[in-house]
């Protein structure tokens, strides 16, 4: 017979399972800002067409989300005038959304302190993977988890999407693009 002792013991000890949270692809967006050498800037949005966040307790141990390169819009033009620059931005100069519709993020390690998680992982877009790693902040409310990124930063040019780059391009002036593209990523997710 086993003692009481020992069922608290093995209880104690026993890891329990990763939960799952599904995101919710309408509560969830990525926004997005590109700028120019010189004062210009753009902003916009991206929706998610999938994702998971796994949770043991409190904390992130893993998860992966796609989001919808199709679904890109400029938020800071006039509506007659973003159409322009959307489609721009999904043909072969930028993203080449015919070939390659989809990008994902999967995280491959999380840590955390002071409750601020530092999370690695995969970013892939047009077929090209890197990994980055940013600061989140994940909160678990009962079934529900918030989980929020701001200024998420990553070279454009890595992931070959290279028009007009300074560093591919000369002569360009203030027309040439940064590299660097910033990104809020906001998700919300339950099990």
């Amino acid at each position: 017979m086993i003692s009481a002792a020992v069922v608290l013991f093995l209880v104690s000890f026993t890891k329990s399972a990763p939960e799952t949270f599904q995101v919710d692809t309408s509560k969830s967006v990525i926004h997005w800002v590109g700028k120019t050498i010189g004062s210009n800037k753009h902003t916009g949005t991206l929706k998610l067409s999938k994702g998971a966040i796994m949770m043991d307790g409190n904390a992130v141990t893993g998860g992966e989300f796609t989001f919808d390169i199709n679904s890109i819009k400029v938020t800071d033009m006039p509506p007659e005038r973003a159409p322009k620059l959307e489609d721009h931005l999904k043909g072969e100069d930028f993203f080449d959304v015919p070939k390659f519709p989809a990008g994902s993020f999967k995280i491959t390690k999380v840590t955390t302190s002071g409750g601020v998680a530092t999370v690695t992982g995969n970013l892939t877009l047009k077929n090209i993977t890197k990994a980055i790693t940013f600061p989140a902040t994940v909160t678990k409310n009962g079934n529900t988890i918030t989980a929020s990124a701001k200024g998420v930063k990553f070279d454009r040019t890595h992931f070959d999407v290279k028009h007009r780059s300074g560093n591919f391009f000369s002569g360009l002036g203030d027309r040439a693009i940064e590299d660097e593209i910033a990104i809020d990523i906001e998700l919300v997710a339950s099990k």
